[in-house]
């Protein structure tokens, strides 16, 4: 993963980016779902208002002339697992 691809605020979440920046929905959400709590919250803990900021400035600009990094694709799945993550630990804390 090219860091120079990533806003600098972002790049502490690259780890975390190479495990669950799946791009298919079936196999992440298979992932979240088999993780257990302690997996979730390892994600999950990362994704204060300042990230979910950051990341929306990022993602939600894309450039329209150029091809999206692979970097963007990974931190857009790796934000839709976060979503779902969250629900899903919601749910396995009741």
């Amino acid at each position: 993963m090219n860091k120079q691809n990533i806003p600098k605020a972002l790049h502490f979440l690259v780890p975390l980016a190479k495990e669950w920046g799946i791009g298919d929905d079936g196999y992440r959400d298979e992932k979240v779902e088999n993780s257990t709590k302690e997996e979730l919250t390892e994600l999950t803990q990362h994704f204060t208002d300042e990230v979910a900021h950051n990341l929306n400035n990022w993602l939600g600009n894309p450039n329209p002339i150029e091809p999206q990094t692979e970097e963007y694709y990974k931190f857009s799945s790796l934000f839709m697992a976060f979503e779902y993550g969250n629900a899903v630990l919601k749910d396995k804390q009741k």
